[in-house]
């Protein structure tokens, strides 16, 4: 069987979390009506933010802008979804001083707006660093909840492994008991208290640079805590296949295994292959794509 092209085809058969047109007000489609739009978000929530706008994307979900300031461009991203919006906020909170994702600058409630720093730069995906690089900064978010401030940590609670593993399975599990199993195995690696934050939005693009050299996550709009890390597990063959590095599966579970044991994690290969496989069968994922053999 080929190797999935793309992280979305790595993940085929997995129990979708929305269905399709799950959104009942998109994102209108019209560049005019979106820069309107963004020029709205600013002068009520972003106050003394002004510049030219570019319309950089828009997506059913969400637009992204560019804010050209005197003082340099910002990002300027607008939600459909206010419960989309309050995720995104909150991963930002959660991530802000535990991995390397974008600085949020603020956020508006009443827009559904986040102002967000702007890093042109992609990683050079030319370096075999990067490859390292990449697994780092996925497994600094997966194991962020162990590094949050007291009141973080009393807020993430009911979301803890040691919670979970007790309370009803989310309801786009296929396989309960399979969904135990994994929840058993993660507080075995991390803990009880392990927020399993995972499904990052993973793409080589979005990957990117600081000036300092640094590498950050862009779009965390997706990141969950009822979902895991193996989601982006299974999909790390296919992003660094799309960046020019076609890493063999035993090399992609040796690279993430040691930035997740650098940051705290007891996963042994054996055990993450057991995890894995069990993530597939709770979720009706119909390939681990070799990460399991």
């Amino acid at each position: 069987m080929a190797a999935p092209a793309t992280a979305a085809e790595a993940l085929t058969g997995l129990a979708r979390i929305r269905p399709a047109g799950w959104l009942a007000t998109p994102m209108p489609t019209d560049e005019q009506t979106l820069l309107a739009r963004a020029r709205r978000a600013l002068d009520a929530d972003h106050p003394g933010v002004a510049g030219t706008l570019r319309l950089v994307a828009a997506r059913y979900t969400a637009a992204v802008f560019t804010v050209h300031t005197p003082t340099g461009p910002q990002i300027l991203k607008l939600h459909a979804d206010p419960g989309a919006f309050a995720g995104e906020s909150l991963a930002y909170d959660l991530l802000a001083d535990a991995a390397s994702v974008a600085r949020l600058h603020s956020e508006g409630e009443a827009s559904s707006s986040l102002l967000l720093e702007y890093l042109p730069q992609a990683a050079a995906w030319s370096s075999p660093e990067t490859v390292t690089a990449l697994a780092e900064c996925v497994a600094a978010v997966h194991t962020a909840s162990l590094r949050l401030d007291v009141a973080a940590v009393e807020a993430m609670a009911p979301f803890g492994t040691g919670r979970q593993l007790h309370g009803p399975a989310p309801y786009w599990i296929t396989d309960t008991a399979a969904w135990g199993e994994v929840l058993a195995m993660y507080q075995d690696a991390y803990g009880p208290g392990l927020v399993p934050l995972g499904h990052l939005d993973l793409k080589p693009e979005h990957l990117r640079r600081r000036d300092t050299g640094e590498l950050v996550l862009l779009d965390v709009e997706t990141v969950r805590p009822d979902v895991t890390g193996l989601i982006d597990l299974v999909t790390l063959p296919a992003v660094y296949r799309q960046a020019g590095h076609d890493l063999s599966p035993a090399r992609v579970l040796d690279v993430y295994l040691e930035a997740a044991c650098a940051r705290g994690a007891s996963w042994t290969a054996v055990s993450l292959k057991e995890a894995l496989r069990a993530f597939a069968t709770a979720t009706g994922l119909r390939g681990l794509h070799g990460l399991d053999t």
